[in-house]
């Protein structure tokens, strides 16, 4: 499988044209999203101006909006991972609902260590249980 990973920095006016790409090319998978450049003035610490990408919470919302638009016009031809903030049950559980079928995590371990990707399952199996959702996949681009 080959899996194409997307950066959150994008123009929405390139959407179409990387799914194009993804789909003539058989990509199994598109990864949204990666570090970003962006949305440091929202950022409180000294070391804001630092060069790198920004991951974990300062992306969380970023990345969010960019897995909806891209599973707006997939329309389930390729699944999306879901990258960016994810760190708890709820912030997985709002990647799914915006069309994210699987979550890639590494920012939420460095910060809440190993036990990170138990936790998150507990409290979505609790969110899930408390929508009335059976079906994990029931809840895949729910918001859309």
């Amino acid at each position: 499988p080959l899996l194409l990973k997307v950066s959150p920095d994008i123009n929405d006016i390139d959407i179409p044209a990387i799914i194009n790409v993804a789909i003539k090319n058989n990509i199994s998978a598109i990864i949204l999203t990666n570090t970003t450049n962006g949305n440091r003035d929202n950022l409180t610490s000294k070391f804001k101006e630092e060069e790198g990408g920004l991951s974990g919470e300062p992306l969380q919302k970023i990345s969010t909006n960019i897995i909806k638009k891209f599973y707006k016009q997939l329309n389930g031809s390729i699944p999306i991972i879901g990258v960016g903030g994810v760190s708890s049950g709820k912030s997985a559980y709002e990647k799914i609902l915006a069309g994210a079928s699987l979550l890639q995590l590494y920012t939420g371990f460095v910060y809440r260590g190993p036990s990170t990707a138990k936790n998150i399952k507990k409290e979505l199996i609790q969110i899930l249980k408390n929508e009335g959702i059976k079906n994990i996949k029931d809840a895949i681009g729910k918001d859309i």
